[in-house]
């Protein structure tokens, strides 16, 4: 294990945060969305790292 696998971690935990600080503004979505969101993001972003790396 190395410090490259950790990337995708940290790309959703930075798209998690930029969801939430979107949301608390406008409160468009639930918490529970939110995280759905960030799931998602996070599976798409593995899939990318994946096929590169």
């Amino acid at each position: 294990m190395n410090v490259a696998s950790f990337g995708p971690l940290l790309l959703a935990a930075m798209v998690w945060l930029g969801f939430w600080r979107v949301n608390s503004r406008r409160r468009w979505f639930t918490t529970g969305e939110v995280i759905f969101w960030d799931v998602i993001a996070l599976i798409v972003i593995q899939l990318i790292w994946l096929r590169w790396f």
